[in-house]
């Protein structure tokens, strides 16, 4: 060793000193491979590339790796990365076959829905949007831009008159039925029916009116009406609560403001 790589004064070849050997933790060549230096070979992992705008390239080196995109959600697009591909679907009466995504065409108003398969059931994966025939409805805090992300708050009269041909507001047993597909207990069901949950649901916390007219909840909390009335002054939900993680089947004033979420007729 010399003296000056003996009293520190190296001779940095970027991390490698070229007259000792000696290795430093900066500088490291890593332009061919994020994951190992050119120079010293020390080794990173798979961690340190940037795989999130395309699972088989990394945006930083350009290393390449096959069969890495997740296609499980959604056949077209990762559910990593978001890359795109066409005409993957495997598309039966508007499911496809694969995934269970698939879109459904209201030719009642020219809206376009989408919609996934979860166990038995097809469902809208958005909150619904529409005017109903009869009952009332309001937009969170009369906001147009709640209306978009969230949709409209409905109370039960007008969540009854909102179905196409095809569809209907979900009985009480339909919730209860989707909630044991995945898997019964409460936290596990929250945890598939949220936005970005394995399920597809695509949970957002749209919050509720209160029969006085308060708003109440927005990002903290989902509700979904059910068709079934348990008496005269109470209607059965479905209720998502973001800070408890939950999912469960309760009772409700139907003169509430909640969400709809429609299934298709079997």
């Amino acid at each position: 060793m010399s003296f000056k790589c003996n009293i520190g004064l190296h001779t940095w070849d970027g991390c490698k000193c070229s007259e000792c050997g000696k290795i430093r933790d900066s500088e490291h060549d890593l332009a061919a491979d994020c994951g190992k230096c050119s120079k010293c070979g020390t080794e990173f992992g798979e961690e340190s590339h940037d795989w999130s705008q395309d699972c088989n390239k990394c945006q930083k080196c350009g290393k390449t790796r096959e069969d890495q995109h997740s296609w499980l959600k959604n056949c077209e697009q990762c559910s990593k990365c978001g890359k795109v591909r066409s005409n993957m679907h495997k598309i039966v009466n508007g499911i496809c076959e694969v995934c269970g995504q698939g879109t459904f065409h209201d030719e009642s108003d020219g809206t376009i829905h989408k919609i996934v398969k979860i166990g038995d059931h097809i469902i809208m994966v958005e909150n619904l949007a529409k005017k109903p025939r009869a009952g009332n409805f309001w937009i969170y805090e009369d906001k147009e831009s709640n209306a978009v992300k969230f949709g409209y708050l409905y109370d039960w009269e007008a969540a009854k008159a909102l179905a196409p041909r095809g569809w209907h507001l979900p009985a009480k047993a339909e919730w209860e039925s989707l909630c044991v597909a995945l898997g019964s207990e409460s936290k596990k069901v929250y945890e598939q029916m949220k936005a970005g949950g394995p399920s597809g649901f695509e949970s957002v916390f749209g919050g509720e009116r209160l029969a006085r007219g308060a708003f109440n909840s927005l990002a903290a909390s989902a509700h979904y009406w059910s068709s079934t009335p348990e008496n005269e002054k109470e209607v059965w939900q479905l209720k998502l609560g973001a800070y408890t993680e939950s999912a469960d089947v309760e009772k409700a004033d139907p003169n509430f403001g909640f969400s709809v979420r429609l299934f298709r007729d079997k």
